[in-house]
């Protein structure tokens, strides 16, 4: 094959295992994927590492030692060990390494005399069996493997360049794990929007409609829609349970998040919070929980909740659980969680 073809399959292999748009790694691939030919010393590798090349050269066939799976699991076990003793390189440079030298000897796989796999058994592996379709160096084959390569090296980038493989995805099939991957990713700087479809769980009607997330809960979502928090998604406790639901980036935006403790006092203090997009979490002892009055459904997520003289929150809007606690003395630590767009 040629120093090009052996690049371009370097290069390629480590945008899509790695799922990266960055130019080092991406780099490095398509660098180590020369490496495998240092057994030849009028090779690139070779001429540029002659004290290497000349022994191995001198001791192994073309394609034998060097292309194959002992190879590439011996630089694995170095390369690995290293990082793990000393990580001053990220992880995803030891990745690329590994992925463009095993893209590299694998590619000779293609051509006529193949490599030696599964060294140091002496068996030759080939592909395809029939001689006459295997790719030799500098032919037209060749050339339209290049072609080829380039055409996946650009779709790999701008798949990574939207997300990756995993995230677009989730997004086809609507899958709740491709909201998460990117309220994960991106909420913390931009407000995230669920746009899902399914039914209320009480009585089942349809609904379509988008809302903001603020928090992810079990293996759904807390969204605020008209000033209240309900859960989407398919467990017991969803106010709406999704059939489909995609995520998309909205505003930019930023959290601030404040843990403060209220010791035996009314709830004055939390109302120089109030903000539209401003919850409150925690545990709170109440005097008389027998004057609270909660709103509960056994077919719907409840932010606030009373049991036993104790109101558990859970992302409750702020002005909803001042209202609800403003005649009660209460004591117990809670965090104050505001989005504000920027």
């Amino acid at each position: 094959m040629l120093t090009i073809t052996h690049l371009l399959v370097g290069a390629a292999s480590v945008g899509m295992a790695a799922q990266t748009t960055n130019p080092v790694p991406i780099l490095i691939g398509a660098i180590a994927s020369l490496l495998p030919d240092i057994d030849i010393s009028t090779s690139p590798a070779g001429r540029i590492l002659p004290f290497i090349s000349r022994p191995l050269e001198q001791r192994f066939s073309h394609r034998s030692a060097t292309h194959s799976l002992l190879a590439s699991f011996t630089l694995a076990l170095v390369s690995y060990a290293l990082w793990f003793a000393m990580p001053v390189i990220p992880l995803v440079i030891v990745h690329a390494l590994n992925i463009g030298y095993f893209a590299g000897w694998f590619l000779d796989c293609f051509t006529k005399s193949g490599v030696e796999m599964f060294y140091p058994l002496g068996v030759r592996c080939v592909c395809p069996g029939n001689r006459n379709l295997r790719i030799s160096t500098g032919s037209a084959a060749e050339y339209w493997l290049m072609v080829f390569v380039v055409a996946i090296a650009v779709w790999t980038f701008q798949l990574n360049n939207t997300g990756g493989l995993v995230k677009n995805f989730n997004a086809l099939i609507a899958a709740p794990s491709g909201v998460v991957e990117l309220y994960n990713r991106k909420g913390g700087n931009e407000i995230i929007y669920a746009e899902y479809e399914g039914v209320w769980a009480g009585n089942r009607a349809p609904i379509k409609e988008e809302a903001p997330v603020i928090a992810t809960n079990g293996q759904g979502f807390l969204v605020l829609r008209d000033d209240q928090v309900v859960k989407v998604g398919t467990e017991a406790d969803s106010t709406i349970i999704v059939n489909r639901i995609r995520g998309r980036e909205g505003e930019p935006a930023v959290i601030h998040t404040e843990t403060i403790y209220l010791d035996d006092e009314p709830p004055d203090r939390l109302e120089g919070y109030i903000n539209p997009m401003t919850f409150i979490s925690g545990q709170l002892t109440i005097d008389d929980p027998t004057m609270l009055r909660l709103e509960q459904s056994a077919f719907a997520f409840a932010p606030i909740r009373n049991a036993g003289g104790f109101v558990t929150l859970d992302h409750a809007p702020i002005e909803t659980a001042i209202q609800l606690l403003q005649d009660q003395y209460v004591r117990g630590s809670v965090t104050i969680k505001t989005i504000e767009k920027r």
